[in-house]
C-alpha cells in the first residue's frame, strides 16, 4: 500500500513538472513572438515614415522646381494621358495649377490696364469738354467769335468721346463672340474706290495723292462682311494720311492668287519704329501718344482692324521702316465662281 503511494506521489510529481516545462516553454514561445511582432511594428512604421519623407522631398522639389524642369520630367500638357505614378500625378497637377495661376494673373494684368487706359482715354476729352463750358459759364459777356470757338472745340472733343465709346462697345462684341459676320459676295475693287473717294477731303489737307493700284483683268470678288472689311480699309487708309507726309502718297494695291486676294495700304510718311510693331495693334497702344492725341483717335483703331480681319480667318501684317513709311496687309478669300 506504502509503494502504491509512493508511485502515485512520483508520477504526480513528474506531471506537475511537465506541465510547468510546458508552461515556461509556452511563455518563452510567447515572449518571442510578441517582440517578432513588436519589431514588425517598428520596422514596418520606419519603412512608411522614410516613405512619406521622400513622398514630401519629391513633393516639396516639384512645388519649387521651374516650369521648364518639370516639361523635361516628360509630363506633357495633354490630359487624356493617364499619370504612370505618384509623381508624374503630382507634377500635372502642379503644371495646372501653375497654368490656372499664370491665367489669373494675366487676366488681372489685362483688367487693370484695360481700366487704366480706358479711364486715361475718356478723361482727356471730358476735361476738355468741361473746360470750355466752364470758360463760357464764368464769363457771361464772352464774345460770339470767342464763344464759337470754345463750342467747336467742345463738339469736337464731344465727338471723340462718342468714337471711343463706339469703338470700345465694337471691340468689347468682337472679343466676346457677340458680334456676327454677314458674309457676302462683293467686288472689293469697288469698295476701295469708294474708300480713296470718301478720303479725299482729309488728303488734300497735306496733299496727299490716294491711289487704287489693281491689275486689269483680274477678278477682285470676294466673300466676306463687305461693312467690316470697308471698315478695316477706312482706318488703315486714314492711319496712312494722318501720319503721312506732306505731299505724299497713299496706296491701296490689290493682287490676287488663286484662292485669295492680297489688300496692302502702303505709304511713304513717318514710319513706325521697330520697337513698337509688336505692339502696334495692342488697343490704346500708342507710339507717340502726345502727338497721337493731338491728331485725335481712340487707340483702338488697329486693333478693330485685327479682330476684323482675324473673324474671316485671315491675319494682318505691317511692314515699316522708320522715316520712309509704312505697308499694311492682309488677304481675303475669293468667291467661288460660277460654273
Amino acid at each position: 500500500m506504502i509503494a502504491v503511494k509512493s508511485i502515485a506521489n512520483n508520477i504526480n510529481i513528474q506531471t506537475c513538472s511537465s506541465t510547468f516545462l510546458a508552461i515556461q516553454l509556452s511563455a518563452k514561445w510567447l515572449t518571442v513572438v510578441v517582440f517578432l511582432l513588436l519589431l514588425a511594428i517598428v520596422i514596418v512604421s520606419l519603412l512608411w515614415y522614410r516613405r512619406e519623407q521622400e513622398l514630401l522631398h519629391n513633393l516639396t522639389d516639384i512645388i519649387t522646381a521651374p516650369s521648364e524642369e518639370l516639361e523635361d520630367a516628360g509630363i506633357s500638357g495633354n490630359k487624356s494621358q493617364e499619370p504612370k505614378d505618384t509623381r508624374e500625378a503630382f507634377i500635372s497637377l502642379i503644371q495646372q495649377r501653375r497654368q490656372e495661376m499664370d491665367r489669373l494673373n494675366k487676366l488681372e494684368n489685362y483688367r487693370r490696364d484695360y481700366i487704366g487706359n480706358v479711364a486715361h482715354e475718356l478723361k482727356t476729352p471730358i476735361f476738355a469738354i468741361q473746360g470750355y463750358i466752364d470758360a463760357v459759364l464764368d464769363d457771361p459777356e464772352i464774345d460770339r467769335e470767342t464763344l464759337q470757338t470754345f463750342l467747336s472745340k467742345a463738339s469736337k472733343n464731344s465727338a471723340r468721346l462718342a468714337q471711343i465709346v463706339s469703338d470700345l462697345d465694337t471691340i468689347t462684341k468682337y472679343e466676346s463672340g457677340f458680334l456676327t459676320l454677314n458674309m457676302d459676295e462683293f467686288d472689293l475693287l469697288n469698295l476701295c474706290h469708294e474708300i480713296a473717294e470718301s478720303m479725299e477731303l482729309q488728303a488734300k489737307e497735306k496733299n496727299i495723292s490716294v491711289q487704287v493700284i489693281a491689275a486689269m483683268g483680274e477678278g477682285y470678288v470676294v466673300m466676306a462682311d463687305r461693312p467690316r472689311i470697308a471698315q478695316v480699309l477706312t482706318n488703315l487708309v486714314y492711319n496712312s494720311i494722318r501720319y503721312g507726309k506732306q505731299d505724299g502718297n497713299t496706296r491701296i494695291r490689290l493682287s490676287s492668287t488663286l484662292e485669295k486676294v492680297i489688300i496692302e495700304v502702303a505709304d511713304n510718311g513717318i514710319g513706325i519704329p521697330s520697337e513698337h510693331q509688336g505692339r502696334i495693334f495692342e488697343r490704346f497702344y500708342r507710339v507717340d501718344k502726345h502727338r497721337n492725341r493731338a491728331t485725335g483717335g481712340s487707340g483702338l483703331g488697329l486693333s478693330i482692324c485685327k479682330h476684323i480681319v482675324e473673324a474671316h480667318n485671315e491675319t494682318i501684317g505691317l511692314i515699316s521702316t522708320e522715316g520712309a513709311g509704312s505697308s499694311f496687309s492682309f488677304s481675303l478669300k475669293l468667291a467661288p465662281k460660277e460654273e
